[in-house]
């Protein structure tokens, strides 16, 4: 009767669907790495959500605020450093997720649409990161600032829509903030169901040596389990991490310095920066293009990595290249000024 009753249950409340096969290597951590960020995600709207109940997105009040929540608001500080440590475990999952898919061939025929997907998650990621640290308005935040608006104002007419006289008499800093609460998540979200449609629709790639529909197969519940764990653990870390370390904060801005550096995730393009001031205008665009070329230059239907060994060795040659970048970005002082 129990039994009879709990089926019913799912039945009239869809839960049936989800018990579909997926490739029993799902429940791997290399291949829930996605699951992960998305949890990270998760953790990020919720905890963005409480943050914004705090948050004055003014010039004039928008850091005082931020110092308000950490000084006084019974474990404030704990609440932000959920929130930034949440995005920068996001960061880190979305990378070496990308790195898995480039390394096992996830992207190869018939999953092209679902890499470039990918790439464009990166894109609003990255949007979102860029934003939220625009937000706290302290030093970091106005020179951050200050560089994207000399990049926009380049792109003339195509740049205008994100300078400050765009919408005269609107701060750009409460414009800012309202792509970082609603534009950007709401699109976000919208590539994440696309996202999510593909790896149902065309399956979670096969590992590398084998063929389509080879591997053993798992109710998607029991991958639904496993990434409940890998959800617990990944936030009991983003816990620790908040209860250990108190993300930066600083005062308010001095309008005209240059003497801060951008959030690790951005510190490569800063060092690229400090060669050439365009670097900060071409590197981006030429990076996301050469991401989005990938499943079109490599058709070859080997996806094995010892096979396939000039993908793998740009792969290493290119996150050599990146880390380099960041840890001499991290240790050099800017010599070109806006």
């Amino acid at each position: 009767m129990a039994n009879s009753l709990l089926q019913t249950l799912k039945d009239r409340l869809g839960l049936s669907a989800i018990e579909y096969e997926v490739p029993e290597h799902s429940n791997t951590l290399l291949y829930s790495l996605g699951g992960i960020t998305l949890g990270a995600f998760v953790v990020l709207a919720l905890s963005g959500f409480l943050l914004s109940q705090f948050f004055v997105p003014t010039p004039e009040r928008a850091n005082a605020s931020i110092h308000y929540l950490v000084d006084q608001v019974y474990l404030g500080w704990f609440l932000r450093g959920v929130h930034f440590w949440a995005a920068d475990l996001l960061s880190v999952t979305m990378v070496l997720h990308m790195i898995r898919v480039f390394l096992t061939a996830g992207y190869k025929k018939p999953r092209e649409i679902n890499w470039l997907i990918g790439v464009v998650l990166l894109i609003l990621m990255s949007g979102l990161l860029f934003t939220g640290t625009v937000l706290k308005w302290d030093q970091e935040a106005y020179e951050a600032l200050a560089h994207f608006l000399w990049t926009v104002e380049k792109f003339g007419p195509l740049g205008a829509p994100l300078t400050e006289g765009f919408a005269q008499g609107v701060p750009l800093l409460s414009r800012i903030y309202m792509w970082h609460i609603s534009l950007l998540p709401l699109i976000s979200g919208a590539f994440i169901g696309l996202h999510l449609f593909y790896i149902k629709h065309h399956k979670l790639s096969p590992k590398p040596g084998q063929k389509e529909g080879e591997a053993k197969s798992i109710r998607f519940s029991q991958h639904l389990a496993y990434l409940k764990r890998s959800g617990v653990g990944a936030f009991t870390i983003i816990c620790l991490l908040a209860l250990l370390f108190m993300p930066p904060l600083g005062e308010e801005p001095v309008l005209g310095m240059e003497v801060t550096k951008p959030p690790w995730q951005f510190v490569w393009i800063y060092a690229l920066e400090n060669l050439w001031v365009p670097f900060l205008i071409v590197a981006p665009p030429i990076f996301l293009l050469i991401l989005a070329a990938v499943p079109f230059v490599d058709r070859s239907p080997e996806t094995h990595w010892k096979k396939r060994p000039v993908a793998t060795t740009l792969l290493i040659l290119t996150v050599l290249f990146f880390a380099g970048l960041i840890i001499w970005g991290s240790v050099t002082t800017m010599t070109h000024s806006m």
